[in-house]
């Protein structure tokens, strides 16, 4: 293990988070459904989660993952693999899925 620490929430994070909150947004208006739709959907309590999650301050629950991809009509792998590609970070991603794996979604 590396003794180099990474800051949380660093700009570059937040910038992946934001990306896949427009591909999030994206989906769930392509699936035709509003922010309320969606947060009964998945489960959530408020509407203003998924408005979060869109806007990259939160990420998609990981409990979650399999219920979102579901409800947004896409597959759960390719789902899967997006969140971690924009909420880890790149070398985590790259020893998952290979330095040369493809977005998917």
């Amino acid at each position: 293990m590396s003794d180099n620490t990474r800051p949380k929430n660093t700009r570059a994070d937040l910038g992946k988070r934001v990306d896949f909150g427009r591909t999030l947004k994206s989906l769930r208006e392509a699936a035709q459904l509003t922010q309320h739709d969606m947060a009964k959907l998945v489960g959530q309590k408020y509407f203003t989660m998924i408005s979060q999650i869109e806007n990259g301050r939160v990420r998609v629950p990981p409990d979650d993952t399999e219920l979102w991809a579901r409800v947004l009509g896409v597959d759960t792998q390719a789902f899967a693999k997006e969140c971690v590609r924009h909420y880890e970070t790149d070398d985590y991603f790259k020893a998952i899925y290979g330095k040369n794996a493809k977005k998917e979604l």
